[in-house]
């Protein structure tokens, strides 16, 4: 629809010039030449309309954009500012700031930059107004400096935080009264909150606020410290929280809440004393039941934990004297008592401890003897001890010492003989000390150090097999025969001590191997001397790292062919082939001698394929007609 409107209206002039021509027969030739401009123009301006309004296409995103249109870039930047969120408005804004100032469409391009960036405020203020204060400001400073709301940007994020401030500063005093119990003041201040300019403060944090009011009003009779402390865990803290709930008097509305308070930290500090005796934690069970106030009710309880740390840790000492004390003493608890189950199963213990620590007793006065005999005899005393029996952990204790102290005894001189034969440091010697030492079996004291020996020697044993091989590997290599020196270096195999260095000398010669066939490729590709042919042999040589024997010559290859192009381009000039030199020049790559030289003939054709509009006398403009400028040729390129 668009388009036959278009085409409708300059029907409607051409008509109109002929009328014209028809009355004024008598007109100069330079009136004709100014309606030939005018007709000219108004055919451009029509078909950079209808390619403006061309329909979406996804081609947009295969653009190459340093070579793309004025008319492309501006309509993928208006695709792009469609999908209205901050990223695509930028994107748009770049896409049509990288035309030139003095582009004919520039005041079109002011406008939709202008129109983007407020659209881009706009979603600042709504993530303002949203309680993301942050976000906002973050969100305003991406837009570009050079744009002419970038001014109002620092005068908007302060208005903002003025206002932010407002609602922090009123939430400050609602809090300072909520510390003073003040509920009423408090809710006036909250009230407040309703005339912040913002929409969080005044609903969200406003309907926040007033709940929690009224949930501070409902526990203002609650043992917050208390149950804060009793929440911490342990017995201080418990008993804490018990020493304070207490301080609450009977007519108080919180009493039946502190009497609660007790009776849960009472019943924790009982499950910890259990768990202690579970532990057999007598020392820590001592401690805890000396600190129980009277207050608790649990006189009985703490005479029958005090009966059992003390047995428990009259036990701990190890004698017999001391274990047949500890039972005495547990036979004290009744048996209606809550412990007397506990009291008789550490009895029976403590009786079956006593005959361990006898045959524990007489297995280190064996090993006293610190003989291997001894040690033996030792252990087999020990040994006596079952595994159903409480001592049983401490015999096999002392069993893993003697043990260990025996296979030093054994496995040391083995060892030792070893590192001897190693120091001869060649791989005969290496390779009896390995031997030696291997004969320290798996499971013995001295194993693990005896196997580090082992690869250490192993290592050396590889450095002096493989070294001579490496080094001939290298040598071959700095005579440029890389060949033969990949193949020298493949000799090292996998998992050896030089495998990872043959690998990267591998790697480096590789490198100069196609480096080098890169180059004879590059030539080939040049020879026919075509634009085409040259630009892809520059293509191939800049694969070429810098770092290879032959990148001095890719280097002088490319600024060779990068000159040529460049001749190439200016015959075409020469030629009036302007745009054609223009888009060949441009193929010159930036690393090139010649890149500079031809971004300088690039400007200079640009120019003369932007002719000099002539400005038209306002009398000689024809009634109801207007002018269309002449539209860049280069920008323009789709224009029929």
């Amino acid at each position: 629809m668009e388009q036959s409107t278009n085409q409708g209206t300059t029907a409607n002039q051409a008509a109109l010039l002929s009328r014209i021509a028809l009355r004024t027969s008598q007109i100069p030739w330079q009136f004709w030449a100014l309606v030939l401009i005018i007709v000219s123009g108004s055919v451009g301006f029509t078909a950079t309309s209808m390619l403006l309004r061309l329909p979406k296409s996804p081609q947009c995103v295969r653009i190459f954009w340093p070579i793309a249109s004025a008319s492309k870039r501006i309509y993928c930047a208006q695709v792009e500012a469609e999908q209205e969120t901050v990223d695509s408005f930028l994107k748009a804004i770049d896409l049509v700031e990288a035309l030139p100032q003095d582009h004919p469409l520039r005041n079109e391009i002011n406008r939709n930059v202008e129109d983007w960036a407020l659209a881009i405020l706009d979603i600042a203020e709504k993530e303002f107004q949203g309680g993301k204060l942050e976000e906002a400001i973050a969100t305003a400073r991406r837009l570009p400096e050079n744009l002419q709301v970038y001014g109002l940007i620092e005068e908007k994020i302060e208005e903002w935080r003025s206002i932010w401030g407002e609602g922090e500063e009123i939430f400050a005093k609602v809090e300072e009264e909520l510390r003073k119990s003040n509920w009423n003041l408090a809710f006036r201040e909250a009230v407040s909150l309703l005339t912040v300019s913002n929409k969080y403060w005044a609903t969200t944090r406003y309907d926040d606020t007033v709940k929690k009011i009224q949930l501070a009003q409902e526990e203002s009779s609650r043992l917050d410290d208390a149950y804060r402390v009793l929440r911490r865990g342990g017995i201080d803290n418990w008993l804490q929280a018990i020493a304070d709930a207490e301080e609450i008097s009977p007519e108080s509305y919180a009493y039946q809440e502190a009497q609660n308070l007790i009776a849960d930290a009472k019943e924790k500090i009982v499950d910890s004393i259990d768990d202690l005796i579970d532990a057999r934690r007598w020392s820590s069970l001592s401690d805890v039941v000396n600190q129980l106030p009277d207050s608790l009710a649990l006189s009985d309880e703490i005479a029958d934990w005090r009966t059992m740390a003390s047995a428990g840790l009259d036990a701990q000492t190890g004698t017999v004297e001391n274990l047949e004390i500890a039972i005495l003493g547990l036979e004290e608890i009744d048996e209606d008592r809550p412990l007397y189950q506990e009291a008789q199963d550490l009895i029976s213990r403590f009786k079956l401890e006593i005959q361990d620590v006898t045959n524990l007793e007489e297995a280190r006065n064996l090993a006293a003897g610190g003989s291997v005999d001894d040690l033996n005899a030792a252990i087999a005393t020990a040994e006596m001890v079952p595994s159903s029996n409480p001592r049983y952990q401490e015999a096999r204790q002392e069993i893993t010492q003697w043990t260990t102290t025996i296979q030093l005894r054994e496995d040391q001189p083995i060892l030792d003989k070893a590192r001897s034969l190693a120091r001869g440091g060649n791989i005969s010697a290496l390779r009896q000390a390995i031997t030696q030492a291997q004969s320290i079996g798996s499971g013995r004291t001295l194993h693990n150090e005896a196997q580090k020996e082992v690869r250490k020697w192993r290592v050396s044993i590889q450095r002096q097999e493989d070294q001579p091989i490496l080094n001939q590997a290298i040598a071959l290599g700095a005579a440029k025969d890389y060949e033969a020196a990949i193949g020298a270096a493949r000799k090292i195999s996998s998992g050896r001590v030089l495998y990872q260095e043959a690998q990267n000398n591998i790697n480096k010669w590789q490198r100069e191997i196609r480096a080098k066939k890169n180059l004879e490729e590059a030539f080939l590709i040049a020879q026919p001397q075509t634009p085409q042919s040259l630009v892809s042999a520059i293509g191939v040589v800049r694969k070429i790292p810098s770092s290879t024997d032959v990148s001095y010559k890719a280097k002088q290859a490319l600024d060779r062919w990068s000159f040529q192009l460049l001749s190439m381009a200016q015959r075409m000039a020469n030629r009036s082939l302007l745009s054609e030199a223009v888009n060949l020049a441009k193929m010159i790559p930036s690393d090139s001698a010649a890149y500079g030289s031809a971004q300088n003939q690039i400007n200079a054709w640009n120019k003369l394929l932007r002719p000099v509009q002539p400005e038209i006398p306002p009398s000689l403009v024809p009634e109801n007609q207007f002018v269309v400028p002449i539209l860049d040729t280069e920008d323009s390129d789709n224009t029929p």
